[in-house]
């Protein structure tokens, strides 16, 4: 059963962000639940000791996120619903990869997830390719579906995965991934050009924050691979100067934050043309930027107004901004931290970062003291994806659903502690 299984994680994976596919994700996850259910007398995925501290702090936040939904949240049965649908169905979506991926020698689970995301950034390529064909200039952001930034968090979940895979090659001569050393290159270099052709800002954020990353556990690790931080600091220098020439935005940066932090005006809210702020040097707006410093103070005093939270849900920055101002329609802030914090108070947002700290921490000591390269990979994962909800609205969704996905096949992949002989 090895094929099934290597083949049906790669198509959860390469399905559920594709638009339009819930009814055939849903029937991939049904045919692999009937599946696993017939063999049950294969074991059952356990959480690894070293793993618990991370798993007890998760046990934690959704424990209050189901007190504060009955008893703090100003409508229960929303909050309720929201919880279901955008905490306790990822939970189970990952308990299902993990089990999935227990059919499985290590190395093949996480390689066929790997496969897929990087079959997702081929496709990008190939079809920005075909799109230059017919015209002058190569066609950045450009996507076969979904927006550039939609397809940026794809390559981020791939970009971490395989850096550090290439770091336990580094370290250890052994790939997590089981890509050997040309193969895990150059879905590296994929992934790279893949970040390049998107020309998302905050997904080259944290693709630098990810190679950083890497270069620094190379440097803790031991001195003598300072050539190799070296090499990857190099990466991180072309990767932000290929986005600083071809991404225009940059340019407005700093002014479009300062004017959204500190404008009274309400564009950001009404985007009524009459009401748009002017900048200091007269230059046009740089409304992406402008719009998310706004969306973030905004955030913040409405955190300060509601500490307790308004209910869990990843639109309660909407549901206060109609509180305060009587406008709806709006729903993230643009950033799942904002986001968390305002649905289920700082209570919340503070448990959910014990729980990442907690698996970060979890993750870099399994690697450091066992060795066990696939620890290193779920630590990197949890950190980009966690850093990434900071500059995005990702905590629900898709996004929250993919990202259980893998950590669960990851943790399934983990190497068994040794039993002392």
């Amino acid at each position: 059963m090895i094929w099934f299984w290597q083949s049906w994680l790669a198509a959860m994976v390469f399905v559920f962000p594709i638009p339009h596919t819930i009814a055939l994700r849903n029937l991939l996850l049904f045919i692999g639940i009937i599946v696993l259910v017939w063999n049950h007398r294969h074991a059952f995925p356990k959480v690894v000791p070293w793993l618990k501290p991370a798993a007890w702090w998760l046990v934690a936040l959704t424990a209050w996120i189901v007190f504060h939904s009955v008893a703090v949240a100003s409508a229960p049965t929303f909050a309720l619903d929201q919880f279901r649908a955008n905490w306790l169905n990822p939970l189970l979506i990952g308990a299902v990869g993990a089990w999935a991926a227990t059919q499985l020698p290590r190395g093949r689970a996480a390689q066929a997830v790997v496969v897929a995301l990087a079959a997702h950034m081929i496709w990008l390529l190939g079809w920005q390719f075909h799109l230059w064909l017919g015209q002058s200039g190569w066609p950045f952001k450009a996507t076969p579906f979904g927006a550039y930034d939609y397809q940026g968090t794809l390559n981020c979940f791939l970009l971490t995965l395989v850096a550090a895979d290439r770091v336990a090659w580094v370290l250890e001569k052994y790939s997590p991934l089981a890509l050997g050393r040309i193969a895990g290159s150059l879905v590296l270099l994929l992934s790279l050009a893949s970040d390049l052709a998107l020309q998302s800002r905050n997904s080259t954020a944290i693709s630098v924050a990810t190679l950083l990353a890497a270069g620094i556990v190379l440097l803790a690790a031991h001195k003598q691979y300072w050539r190799n931080a070296v090499v990857v600091i190099g990466i991180v220098a072309m990767l932000a100067a290929g986005s600083l020439s071809f991404d225009k935005r940059w340019a407005g940066l700093r002014e479009g934050a300062v004017v959204g932090w500190t404008s009274t005006s309400l564009y950001w809210m009404t985007s009524d043309a009459s009401l748009r702020p002017v900048t200091s040097s007269g230059a046009p707006l740089e409304e992406s930027v402008y719009s998310r410093a706004a969306w973030l103070h905004q955030a913040i005093d409405l955190i300060a107004e509601h500490p307790l939270g308004l209910g869990f849900g990843h639109d309660a920055f909407g549901r206060g901004v109609a509180l305060k101002y009587g406008h709806p329609g709006l729903g993230s802030s643009h950033s799942g931290w904002a986001d968390f914090a305002l649905g289920t108070g700082l209570v919340g947002l503070a448990l959910l970062l014990a729980t990442t700290g907690a698996a970060l921490r979890c993750g870099w000591r399994r690697f450091r003291d066992e060795r066990d390269g696939t620890a290193l990979l779920l630590a990197f994962l949890v950190g980009g994806y966690v850093l990434r909800c900071l500059l995005d609205g990702h905590l629900s969704g898709w996004r929250l659903g993919l990202f259980a996905f893998l950590c669960g096949v990851l943790i399934a992949a983990m190497k068994p502690t040794e039993k002392p002989a």
